[in-house]
């Protein structure tokens, strides 16, 4: 099964438990069943390898994908290239906690999990998620969902001015040169998280148009 949310993951782990509960009572009163502890059986082994996978599907819940894509891409992409993109991805998702009302005094660097060969796809991970992590208000991904404001702006330099506020000068100067990183690649570009529930994406086109007229 297929899953979006921890909730639903969780829900479907309780529905599996409550039968196995069902079952079991039912054996203390006819011990004698076979068939019913074959069943039994059965749904247990389901039960513990969904129980047992519920961190990693945590862990999945907490990817998120840069990918890159384009008939004038540059190839190979290079370490250096890999490396400077991820660095200012990370330096935009940091600078927009300030925007954000709440306390957070040390934001999370973003570890690279995988990088997928033909399209370059990069998928970025935080390092120990919880499961507070998998959450919309979840400290560690506030950062994170401003740079997904921040791109469904557009190329439209005063709503992204003022999705920033007053105080996001720096956001703005942050995630203004990942834009011109990704221009570097030749690159339109497509971010999303929480397996593909959230997803944003900017054309080189208008990756250039932002550099061109965003003056910060």
């Amino acid at each position: 099964m297929k899953f979006k949310t921890i909730e639903d993951y969780d829900e479907y782990l309780n529905e599996i438990k409550q039968d196995l509960d069902e079952i079991d009572e039912y054996l203390k009163e006819h011990p004698e069943s076979i068939g019913t502890k074959g069943n039994y059986e059965t749904i247990k082994y389901v039960y513990d390898i969904y129980k047992n996978n519920r961190c990693k599907f945590i862990q999945k819940l907490n990817e998120i994908n840069l990918k890159l894509e384009g008939k004038t891409l540059n190839k190979p992409l290079s370490l250096n290239n890999m490396y400077s993109l991820s660095l200012k991805f990370n330096t935009a998702k940091n600078s927009t906690i300030n925007l954000i009302d709440m306390n957070f005094t040390t934001p999370e660097d973003l570890l690279i999990e995988k990088i997928s060969k033909g399209s370059y796809n990069i998928t970025f991970s935080f390092p120990n998620p919880t499961e507070e992590d998998v959450k919309r208000t979840s400290s560690r991904k506030k950062g994170l969902m401003k740079i997904f404001d921040f791109i469904n702006c557009g190329e439209n330099i005063e709503k992204l001015k003022k999705e920033a506020g007053p105080n996001g000068n720096e956001a703005l100067i942050n995630y203004k040169e990942f834009i011109c990183e990704i221009i570097k690649n030749n690159a339109d570009f497509t971010l999303d998280t929480e397996m593909g529930t959230l997803k944003c994406s900017l054309t080189l086109q208008q990756c250039k148009n932002i550099c061109e007229n965003l003056n910060v």
